[in-house]
Order: C-alpha cells, then structure tokens, then sequence
C-alpha cells in the first residue's frame, strides 16, 4: 500500500507500530514513492529516527529528489506554542504544507506523533486529528499519522480510528468504514 499509494481524494493513514525496524521500513518506503512520483514529503520526526530513515532513502533517491524531503523535528511541531493546542496546530500543519500547494506542488505528510504521559495530551491529540482528517479531505492529501502503540491508550487509540480512513500495523492494513 505504501508503495501504490497515488494522490487523489486524500487518504489519512493512521499507522500504530510496534517495531522499530519495521517502522523505519515503512517510513522510507510512503517517502521513496512519493518522491519518485515527484511529491514533496513533509516528515515530522524524531531526532533519533530520522538519520536511519534518512540512510535508507540515500540507497534509492539522487540528490535533487531528497532535496523534496523536508523534515521537521516531532517535538518543535508538536509543541510549536510550548504546548499541543490541537486548533494551533492544524494552523501550523496547514502554514507547512500551503507552501507546497501555493505552489502548485502536490505534498505528502508523515507525522510521528509522541507526547508525554499527559492524559490532556490524548484527549488533545484526538481533537487535533480530528481537524487534520477535514483538512486532508478538503485538500486531497496523503497523510500517515504514526504512533507507537506501546504507549497509545486503548481511548485514544478508538478515537484516533474514528478520524482515519486506513489503519496500517507492521503485519496487515486495514480499511476503516469512514475511509
């Protein structure tokens, strides 16, 4: 799926792993292909994720091609105000990728989201995702939202579903009726 993917109406991906290794795999392999389809991929990452992810597309992509590869460190996006105020937040998502379409240019958006152990944060989250799952329809993105099911709670995790299209695990994808 990840390799298949097209743009088109949008699709919002909600991708709960549990491996690491199959996690960087499948975070290099949504940006390869989106960048041989000649989209700009905006990662929202982690310092300590991204220089693996990074040395995979090194394999495939020329220079000029990770030249569309622009990250963003999870932590500054997430907590762009010093907090995760989730209508703040869809504003920051839509000022980073309108560069993009004022441009005319298709983008693609892959977002590790992590926070503490706030349960604030979830219900916050769930409020952010929300609004992102509007904005992706009315723009007609690709936006994977990936967390580490580990630390994802059972209610967050229901919500979070409610507000994708896709649910994609290191094993099986599967899509969700609202999709």
């Amino acid at each position: 799926l990840l390799e298949d993917i097209q743009q088109s109406d949008g699709s919002h991906i909600l991708y709960c792993f549990n491996e690491l290794e199959a996690y960087i795999e499948n975070e290099a392999t949504f940006i390869k292909a989106g960048v041989e389809q000649g989209d700009h991929i905006l990662v929202v990452e982690n310092d300590r994720i991204f220089p693996f992810v990074y040395k995979k597309l090194q394999l495939h992509l020329n220079e000029e091609q990770l030249e569309q590869v622009h990250l963003i460190n999870n932590f500054d996006f997430y907590c762009f105000h010093g907090d995760f105020h989730p209508s703040t937040m869809v504003n920051y998502f839509l000022e980073n990728i309108d560069i993009y379409t004022k441009r005319n240019q298709y983008v693609r958006t892959w977002g590790h989201v992590e926070w503490g152990h706030d349960d604030q944060a979830s219900l916050a989250i769930g409020e952010y995702e929300k609004g992102i799952d509007k904005l992706i329809e009315e723009r007609g993105l690709i936006s994977v939202c990936a967390y580490d099911d580990c630390r994802m709670p059972a209610e967050l995790k229901t919500n979070l579903i409610k507000h994708h299209g896709v649910l994609i695990t290191d094993e099986k994808i599967t899509m969700l009726a609202n999709g």
